[in-house]
């Protein structure tokens, strides 16, 4: 094979290749609405952040990770966690809050494993659904 068949066929690997690479976004959970309608509204709860005096609306039954992002809250504690976490695998451990009251789901294996040595209260957002209104406290570590 002479040196300019060779260049074409690598060519043609590489953007072969390149068909098969990895989005350099992570792919959403859910696509943010553009506005509430009447009948979403009704599956709305509120969640308030005791200790940013915030409070932002979200669907009954999602992601808490997911809510905070869409409005604004932020949900990891250091550059690190900004760069290197998990886009919501439950697997790293940097979004951790406390749920102080309200309606959220059970904890989950990965929760139980990472936040063994923390109180029953703290959880990890990209982990826990809200159920109901809830109020949360972000960084409980920090």
């Amino acid at each position: 094979m002479n040196k300019s068949a060779t260049l074409l066929a690598l060519a043609g690997m590489v953007e072969l290749a390149s068909a098969f690479t990895a989005p350099s976004m992570p792919m959403p959970l859910r696509q943010q609405r553009a506005s509430t309608s009447a009948v979403s509204g009704l599956n709305m709860v509120k969640v308030t952040v005791s200790n940013a005096g915030t409070e932002f609306e979200m669907e009954k039954g999602e992601i808490l990770r997911t809510g905070m992002q869409q409005n604004g809250q932020e949900v990891y504690y250091t550059m690190k966690g900004k760069l290197f976490n998990c886009n919501g695998g439950g697997q790293c451990g940097t979004c951790k809050v406390e749920v102080q009251n309200g309606a959220v789901s059970g904890r989950t294996d990965a929760e139980n494993k990472l936040l063994a040595k923390d109180p029953p209260t703290f959880r990890l957002a990209c982990q826990t659904l809200v159920n109901g209104p809830v109020t949360i406290r972000n960084k409980p570590d920090a």
